[in-house]
């Protein structure tokens, strides 16, 4: 991995300050929560007893009819819309048949529903309205008791027959009105009516053969209860600024709404930091508040809960997350006795603790972390120059070595551990340099140092054969002048090595056609190699070339040497050239034996050898500097040498690349 690459991944190690912050803020904003959610509780039972010292007993009898309060009132025309729209809610009086009251500007309303498929109709003041589909509405008030029969014998408006006398029967008017399910009837009372209790049941004579089904009972009377007046300033007295209070008696219709939140401003859309805000100290989003001004009846869980005796809480969102809503709801008890539930609400931030301190907190560290990794990436950057610049230069003071030319490494001053690297690189190259001058010479000097004693050996042993000889000593004495005569021949090979080396280091290059150069070798080889077979493949246009002809030639001498002394007398020879775009290859291949694996890449080194002393016409053995001279002209014309077995097996291939020795710079000599 890069350097660069290593020091940025360190650098995102900074995350761990701007998340170990964001931990940190939601375990505060999980204690202001809860500190908040108890200062409200509290908040709420206070006024839960105020407000229990207020309310009658009626409101603690859940199966008391409740009359709702209406914004506005009806129009008498027998369809539930108006109701459903101010968000009424029904009271069963028996499956398939209830009622809602309400009170509009002190007059009494009341709403019947009955689900009836068949009907028999008549009117109420008829005889046979005794065996007709009616209702039966029992009303105790101060007049007494008064049961009414409602029936009609069409849709529209009804006549209410008192059936136990008229003398204090309420004043009422009415409207039926059916439909496929049943019939439905809306009445009205005299204005400042208010009874004291109700019973209501339905008389289904669809069967004449069965007596009628009768749903629910006009000689059951539950008490009619009324909103306390007033009830909805006291309580708006009692609730602070920007709370929200809501009263429901213990069946769960309101009985008084107070308080109201602050004006929001316009929803707009959170920036960043505010959203990334929400995202690391919101762990859990909680669910989206539903409205319920308008509802009649709350049956929500909560409230479930606080009519059961069990205070509840929750927090919900506002404005899409941007807001939150703690309800809390308690119960409100008097003498130990249940009379309803109240439910305070208080809006506040989706988090307590945002606003312009904590989000430049959260920009702050954010453009420190993007500060320090950007730092750090330059600085990876800085690094990483400098050491492909010390590499470039151990590498160019290599291959100068390698090629023989001067110039030393160059190496840094500055006082640092890459400074010492580059140091301790110079000392080492210097080192080397100077046991590959020692290397180079060595040659030169051993083939020059063993001269004389191989002649005083020469000589002795041709004294020797004058002397008369045993059939044995002879026998040794030709095995040593056959020793001798190989030492002198790698003597000559050095000397002669040595020489070519310089003659490579000291070759001056110059322009020439590479293409033409290899084809008037390759002519100039056929008779040489004979009776082989040589092929050619020659780009069709000249290579303008620039180095030293005759090493190219003399490498090109070398493999095809090499080629004839393993390839097969009717195997085949090829030379190939083709162009770089910064020089070429030149290709020798041969038909014959593979090279042994472990020999590839050593093939090029002095003094080794694949060939035996009967692959050479003389006899003589060969002692492997052909090769590397190959080597050593590739590596003055900037280049590098290879061999590889062919693909298919039964050959090996040779591959020069040369890529031009360099040319002088203006102005130097």
């Amino acid at each position: 991995m890069p350097l660069r690459a290593k020091l940025l991944l360190l650098a995102l190690s900074t995350l761990v300050l701007p998340l170990s912050g964001a931990m940190l803020v939601r375990q505060f904003e999980h204690q202001l929560r809860l500190t908040q959610a108890q200062v409200q509780l509290a908040s709420a039972q206070t006024l839960a007893r105020a407000v229990a010292a207020r309310m009658d007993a009626g409101t603690s009898d859940a199966s008391a009819w409740f009359v709702q309060p209406a914004r506005q009132g009806f129009v008498l025309d027998g369809y539930e819309e108006e109701w459903r729209a101010q968000g009424f809610a029904s009271q069963q009086v028996a499956p398939g048949f209830s009622l809602s009251m309400a009170q509009a500007r002190g007059t009494l309303f009341l709403y019947l529903s009955v689900e009836d498929v068949a009907r028999v109709r008549a009117d109420a003041h008829w005889p046979q309205a005794a065996h007709a589909d009616q209702i039966l509405l029992t009303l105790h008030d101060a007049n007494g008791k008064h049961l009414l029969r409602l029936a009609s014998a069409a849709p529209g408006p009804l006549i209410a027959s008192p059936l136990t006398g008229n003398e204090g029967a309420p004043q009422l008017r009415g409207e039926w009105q059916e439909d496929g399910r049943g019939y439905r009837v809306e009445l009205r009372f005299a204005p400042g009516y208010q009874p004291d209790a109700l019973a209501a049941a339905a008389l289904d004579f669809s069967d004449p053969a069965n007596p009628p089904r009768r749903l629910g009972s006009e000689t059951d009377p539950h008490p009619v209860q009324f909103v306390p007046p007033d009830l909805a300033d006291e309580l708006a007295e009692l609730v602070g600024e920007g709370v929200r209070a809501t009263l429901v008696q213990s069946a769960g219709f309101v009985l008084a709404r107070a308080g109201s939140f602050p004006v929001r401003p316009p929803a707009q859309e959170p920036g960043f930091a505010r959203r990334l805000l929400h995202r690391l100290v919101a762990a859990t989003p909680p669910p989206p508040a539903t409205p319920d001004d308008a509802a009649m009846q709350l049956t929500s869980p909560a409230f479930s809960q606080a009519l059961r005796g069990e205070p509840a809480q929750a927090w919900f969102a506002l404005d899409h997350g941007r807001g939150l809503l703690l309800s809390t709801v308690v119960p409100v008890q008097r003498e130990g006795k249940l009379h309803g539930a109240l439910r305070l609400e208080r809006e506040g931030e989706a988090v307590l603790l945002t606003g312009q301190a904590l989000s430049g907190l959260l920009l702050a560290s954010v453009a420190a972390m993007f500060a320090v990794g950007l730092a750090l990436f330059a600085y990876a950057g800085h690094l990483a120059g400098r050491i492909r610049k010390l590499s470039r230069a151990a590498e160019a003071a290599i291959a100068r070595e390698a090629r023989g030319a001067s110039g030393s490494f160059v190496a840094s001053d500055a006082q640092d551990e890459l400074g010492a690297l580059s140091r301790s690189f110079g000392r080492l190259l210097d080192e080397i340099g100077a046991y590959a001058d020692y290397l180079r010479g060595l040659a030169a000097k051993l083939s020059h140092e063993l001269h004389t004693p191989i002649a005083v050996v020469r000589g002795s042993l041709e004294n020797l054969e004058s002397e008369t000889l045993s059939d044995s000593a002879k026998t040794y004495v030709g095995r040593a002048r056959d020793g001798v005569e190989r030492l002198s021949a790698i003597v000559r090979a050095m000397s002669e090595a040595s020489r070519v080396e310089r003659a490579i280091a000291a070759a001056e290059p110059e322009d020439f056609d590479l293409r033409k150069l290899i084809a008037d070798c390759a002519e100039g080889y056929r008779a040489l190699i004979s009776p082989r077979e040589l092929k050619t493949m020659l780009p069709p246009h000249a290579i303008s070339f620039h180095g030293a002809p005759d090493l190219i030639v003399q490498a090109l001498d070398k493999l095809i040497d090499n080629a004839k002394s393993f390839c097969p007398p009717n195997g085949w020879v090829l030379i190939g050239l083709a162009p770089l775009d910064d020089g070429a290859h030149i290709v020798v291949a041969n038909a014959g034996p593979s090279l042994p694996e472990a020999m590839a890449d050593r093939l090029f080194d002095s003094l080794v050898s694949l060939r035996g002393t009967n692959q050479r016409g003389d006899g003589a053995p060969h002692l492997g500097f052909g090769l590397s001279v190959v080597r050593l002209v590739a590596q003055r014309h900037r280049g590098e040498a290879a061999a590889a077995n062919l693909p298919q097996g039964g050959g090996v291939e040779f591959r020069i690349t040369l890529r031009g020795m360099e040319r002088p710079r203006p102005g130097s000599r």
